[in-house]
């Protein structure tokens, strides 16, 4: 943990920096935060007493601040970071502050494409359940951690979700590490699969000689990787089966990745278990907010093509004789276009499909050649789906008030802010 005590997080309204600032304030340290805009995960934060500015300023950044941290999507000429570099403060990004508050914790790193925020969620719920007092940071909140995403516990484990956008995970050094699964994604940061491959494969490298990787070997794209690892427990060969409270096959494969972490950690068995079933699911994950008219509302944060299907055939496992009407905004215009055929085909268990915008990050406002929300619509529709293009958030609420049916199962989508379309269909 560090040694300095005063902490400025810029960019504190993200998910994962939002768990930083509580496992700091927890170890005794004072932290202030900013963000570009309020959200409900700013809001939360304020609710449980930090201090968060909006926008974000050079008048932000406390006197006594020793340590910057900032998310990956700030850079040098944000105002607080240039200002605390003039200053002569230390700063790391979130990853590299990962890296330092996990170093003399034995780490337990999940990683994959898909599924890692619900098996860190499983375990968490395993070792909790099982008496297991862990340190975690988890990219969603859990009803298991009182709504919140992160805990400090007094266990030597700490159970992180670790991210391999731009490589972040690297800053790790995981005793042991759990790959959900491997698939091309962030094709803005990697070349091409392969590229993106090498990431995980170096990751298994900084296992230490007696750490251990645990994956599916029947999962593609692994081979590498497993045997870039010192030791390899395939999570493929333990079969038990689960009442699971959150359904999908996806999940299941996610509940066994779990299971096995439980018995390399020595967790007794039978609470483990009993913790793993009666986990309650992860904030955004096919997650129920509510009716609208009979209609049944969730909230999914699937972005890639892979994560569609498995939530649309959740939906549709769950669900089987209702309308599944899918409302989503595609994450990032890069996304899009580089994976455009995939994501037409992705919406097979889906009886409708609509699409209001896609959500642009920073770095491609100037992007040429863009692709828009119609442009994915019509993709999507020459695989005989029925797609409506309602252009903004404030056009899709109208068209669901005026079309969602009694019994419907409406899931609205995406990484982006689509969020927002939940909120305004049912404020009232």
């Amino acid at each position: 943990m560090f040694s300095e005590n005063n902490f400025h997080l810029v960019g504190i309204g993200g998910i994962g920096m939002s768990g930083l600032a509580r496992i700091l304030r927890e170890n005794g340290k004072e932290v202030s935060g900013s963000d570009c805009e309020d959200s409900p995960i700013v809001a939360k934060l304020r609710a449980e007493g930090f201090e968060i500015s909006i926008p974000q300023s050079v008048k932000n950044l406390p006197k006594n601040s020793e340590v910057v941290i900032h998310t990956l999507a700030a850079d040098s000429e944000n105002p607080e970071i240039s200002a605390a570099s003039e200053r002569g403060l230390r700063i790391l990004s979130y990853p590299e502050a990962l890296g330092e508050i996990t170093k003399n914790k034995k780490l337990i790193a999940i990683a994959g494409t898909h599924g890692k925020t619900t098996t860190t969620g499983l375990i968490i719920s395993a070792c909790l359940n099982a008496g297991e007092d862990i340190s975690c940071l988890v990219g969603a909140n859990l009803q298991e951690l009182g709504d919140k995403n992160a805990r400090v516990g007094n266990s030597e484990w700490f159970v992180l979700e670790a991210c391999e956008y731009r490589r972040a995970f690297l800053n790790l050094q995981p005793q042991i590490l759990a790959i959900t699964n491997i698939e091309a994604e962030h094709l803005d940061f990697y070349k091409n699969l392969e590229d993106y491959e090498s990431a995980f494969v170096e990751f298994a490298e900084k296992l230490p000689t007696n750490g251990v990787l645990v994956a599916d070997s029947r999962e593609p794209n692994l081979e590498k990787t497993i045997a870039a690892a010192p030791h390899f427990f395939d999570a493929g060969n333990a079969l038990p089966s689960f009442s699971l409270k959150i359904p999908g096959e996806m999940n299941r494969r996610n509940a066994r990745l779990a299971f096995v972490l439980a018995e390399l950690l020595n967790l007794d068995s039978e609470k483990a278990r009993a913790g793993i079933e009666n986990f309650a699911g992860a904030e955004r994950r096919m997650e129920f907010r509510g009716e609208f008219r009979g209609a049944k509302i969730y909230d999914d944060y699937a972005h890639h093509p892979t994560e569609i299907q498995a939530t649309l055939a959740t939906a549709r496992e769950e669900f089987p004789d209702s309308r599944i009407v899918m409302i989503y905004q595609q994450h990032q215009i890069s996304r899009a276009q580089k994976m455009l055929r995939q994501l037409g085909e992705s919406f097979f268990d889906a009886d409708v499909v609509v699409i209001p915008n896609i959500y642009e990050v920073r770095d491609e406002a100037n992007s040429k050649n863009k692709i828009s929300g119609k442009d994915l619509a019509a993709e999507i529709r020459k695989n005989g789906k029925e797609v409506f293009f309602t252009e903004n958030f404030n056009k899709t609420v109208i068209w669901l008030r005026e079309n969602l049916q009694k019994n419907d199962i409406a899931v609205i989508a995406g990484a982006g802010d689509v969020w927002k379309i939940t909120e305004k269909l049912l404020e009232n």
